[in-house]
């Protein structure tokens, strides 16, 4: 489902990408090129900080005047972008472009709010490593890629972080955050006049962006361990490196296929024989090279659950026809929000893909799980045990 997608680079360097379509509301979403694949040592964990720190603006409390236009803010960081993301109600597209520039263009922040942020930050990274949902899944990456850059959780180094200065990361932001680094969605009810605007507020930032290199996949231990006295039952991640071509969206169509709906490979496999009641996907890719992860949770049978896993990433499955017309339903209702539909081009269009490819999308889902057998490199298995 597209309305009328067309794309324009302003002369600053900024992407526009803009799709009007009938809704009661309308989506701004900001794609910007820096994350923990980028993030040198020394700046383990700015990425996730800065996004925190972004929406805190003197003089303007972003989360209510986005509120006020009947609408709703969040941000998120990921492995190579900080993505934000505004919707509001469509005739509140105006005063909703004039936050999001007003938020990224900012240059002034308060010490004591920066602290604030700092003390959340810290405190999520602690929650994510007492989580065993959340630890298995730095752990399975880590036996995959080791110490190298795709390895590190998302959220960075809790040291690093705690010794951050607001100096420090002004200067990151000023770095990074700027116009020729940027993909911009407009998307929903827009008008020409939303359009001329955005143009105009967004052609107001400066600054140019160093050079970025996508880091390798470096191969990891290929097992990791842990013992958790909190947990009684078994934490289980296999993880595997690919590289194939459409490595983005043939992941995507696996990660689909393994894990959305009651006719998925794991609910199939795992939760309909009692095995395991949770379980999740993750996946990633830069060009041709990308990472499979499968984590299942509080699993009553380790070993026949990592039975299972292994085999369903050694077939080479090729969805029934009622799979494809699920997918046809979950990707029309994930699109008819905007602000969903805002997301998936900017997520595209930063990993430098078209977002105009959707006979990419349908071929990669018909083809299922059939190229990844071929295409896994290595593999690496990781466990959180009871004591």
């Amino acid at each position: 489902m597209r309305g009328h997608l067309r794309e324009e680079r302003l002369d600053n360097g900024a992407v526009l990408l803009v799709d009007p379509y009938p809704s009661a509301l309308a989506a701004v979403v900001v794609g910007i090129g820096i994350g923990p694949l980028y993030e040198p040592d020394d700046r383990s964990g700015y990425s996730h900080l800065l996004e925190h720190m972004l929406f805190n603006v003197p003089d303007l409390d972003v989360d209510r005047a986005v509120e006020s236009l009947g609408g709703e803010t969040n941000a998120y960081t990921h492995r190579s972008a900080v993505v934000l993301a505004f919707q509001s109600l469509a005739d509140g597209l105006d005063g909703l472009i004039e936050v999001v520039v007003k938020t990224i263009a900012n240059r002034r922040y308060e010490e004591a709010r920066f602290e604030n942020e700092k003390r959340v930050v810290l405190s999520e990274l602690r929650m994510s490593r007492e989580n065993p949902s959340e630890r298995i899944g730095d752990l399975g990456l880590y036996a995959l890629f080791g110490d190298g850059v795709w390895g590190r959780p998302i959220g960075g180094s809790p040291e690093v972080v705690s010794a951050a200065t607001l100096e420090e990361l002004i200067d990151f932001k000023e770095r990074w955050i700027t116009p020729d680094n940027m993909v911009v969605a407009l998307v929903g009810n827009v008008g020409e006049a939303d359009v001329t605007k955005a143009k105009a507020e967004l052609s107001r930032l400066e600054g140019t962006a160093p050079r970025r290199s996508t880091p390798e996949m470096t191969r990891g231990p290929l097992f990791a361990r842990e013992v958790n006295k909190e947990v009684d039952g078994a934490y289980y991640s296999f993880a595997a490196k690919v590289s194939m071509d459409d490595a983005y969206y043939r992941l995507n169509a696996a990660a689909f296929h393994l894990a959305s709906g009651t006719k998925s490979l794991l609910f199939d496999s795992l939760r309909s024989k009692g095995l395991a009641y949770s379980y999740y996907v993750d996946f990633d890719s830069a060009g041709r090279d990308g990472f499979l992860q499968v984590v299942v949770e509080s699993a009553s049978d380790l070993e026949a659950v990592r039975s299972v896993v292994r085999d369903l990433l050694s077939r080479a499955w090729t969805p029934p026809s009622y799979r494809l017309r699920y997918f046809a339903y979950e990707w029309n209702k994930n699109m008819e929000v905007p602000l969903n539909r805002a997301y998936a081009y900017v997520e595209v269009r930063m990993r430098g893909l078209d977002p105009f490819s959707m006979d990419r999308v349908e071929k990669a889902v018909a083809e299922g799980l059939s190229a990844l057998p071929q295409a896994v490199e290595y593999s690496a298995e990781a466990l959180i045990l009871p004591e």
